[in-house]
C-alpha cells in the first residue's frame, strides 16, 4: 500500500463522514440563544482535542479531521459524564465498530481499544510491587490466594499485530504505510498486548493469547470482590496450554504482578 493510496482511503472516509455533519450540525445548531450556540461550538473543539491526545494511533491512520468528525459523532452519543474529560473517549472503539465507511481498516477499533489502554495505563495509580508477598505461594494453598495485577496493567487482545502497527505510526509520516503493511502482512491469528509502567514510562509488549486470557482473568477479578476469585479458582478457568509458572516468572520480572494476599484480606 503506497502513501498515496493510504491518503486516497483517509480522504474517502472523511468524504464519507461529513455525509452525516448537515443533519449532525443542525441537530446541535438550531437555536438563536447565542450562549448556547457558543458552548455547542466549544463542545465540539473540545471532544476533537481530547480525542486527538487519546488516541494518536487512529488519528495517524485517519486523518485529524476524520477523527475530529467521529469526536462530534461520539460526543453526540455519549456525552461526558464528568468534569474529568480524561475519562471520556473510551466509547471510541464502539462507535467506530458501527461506522460502514471504516471497514477498509477492520483493525481500527483494536487499535483504538489499545490507544485508550496506554491512556488509562498513563492515568493508573502508582503502587510499588510487594515483593515479600510472594512467599504465600510457598506457604499456601492456591484456593487462599487472591493474585493482584498492578493498577497500570492493561490487556487487549485481538487477532491483528497492534503493537507494530502502533510501532508503525510513531515513524514519520512518509513511512507509516509502508511499515502499516509490512506489520498486517506478518500475519494474523488471536494474539494479546499487555501494557504497563516500568518505573514511569509506559511499556508494551505482545503475549500469547493463552497468556493474555489469563491476564484479563486476574483484571476482571479484582472487580469482583464477592465472588470466588482465588488462585485456585481461576486456574480451573485458565485457557488450555496456560503455563502459569513461566507465566509467574515473567509477570514478576516486568513487574505486572502487583502483590499477593489472602482471601481473607
Amino acid at each position: 500500500m503506497s502513501l498515496e493510496e493510504e491518503l486516497a482511503r483517509q480522504q474517502a472516509v472523511l468524504a464519507a463522514l461529513q455525509q452525516g455533519w448537515p443533519a449532525i450540525h443542525t441537530a446541535r445548531l438550531q437555536t438563536d440563544a447565542a450562549g448556547l450556540r457558543a458552548y455547542q461550538v466549544n463542545a465540539r473543539a473540545t471532544a476533537q482535542r481530547v480525542l486527538l491526545a487519546h488516541f494518536p494511533t487512529v488519528a495517524a491512520m485517519l486523518g485529524d479531521e476524520a477523527l475530529g468528525m467521529l469526536a462530534i459523532l461520539l460526543w453526540k452519543q455519549s456525552p461526558p459524564s464528568s468534569g474529568d474529560l480524561g475519562q471520556w473517549g473510551g466509547g471510541l472503539p464502539d462507535l467506530i465498530g458501527t461506522r460502514a465507511e471504516l471497514t477498509d481498516w477492520p483493525w481500527l477499533a483494536d487499535c483504538a481499544r489499545l490507544d485508550w489502554a496506554r491512556h488509562l495505563c498513563e492515568r493508573a495509580a502508582d503502587a510499588q510491587q510487594d515483593h515479600g508477598s510472594l512467599h504465600r505461594l510457598g506457604d499456601s494453598a492456591p484456593r487462599s490466594l487472591r493474585l493482584h495485577l498492578q493498577p497500570c496493567v492493561q490487556v487487549i487482545t485481538s487477532p491483528w499485530p497492534l503493537a507494530a502497527l502502533w510501532a508503525a505510526h510513531q515513524l514519520p509520516e512518509s513511512a507509516q504505510a509502508a511499515a502499516a503493511e509490512t506489520a498486517l502482512q506478518s500475519g494474523q491469528g488471536m494474539r494479546a498486548t499487555v501494557v504497563w509502567r516500568s518505573p514511569w514510562q509506559l511499556q508494551m509488549s505482545e503475549i500469547s493469547a493463552q497468556d493474555g486470557h489469563w491476564m484479563q482473568l486476574l483484571l476482571e477479578a479484582s472487580q469482583h470482590d464477592g465472588a470466588d476469585v482465588s488462585l485456585g479458582s481461576l486456574l480451573n478457568h485458565a485457557p488450555a496450554g496456560f503455563d502459569f509458572s513461566a507465566w509467574l516468572t515473567t509477570a514478576v520480572m516486568q513487574g505486572w504482578l502487583w502483590r499477593i494476599t489472602t482471601t481473607t484480606e
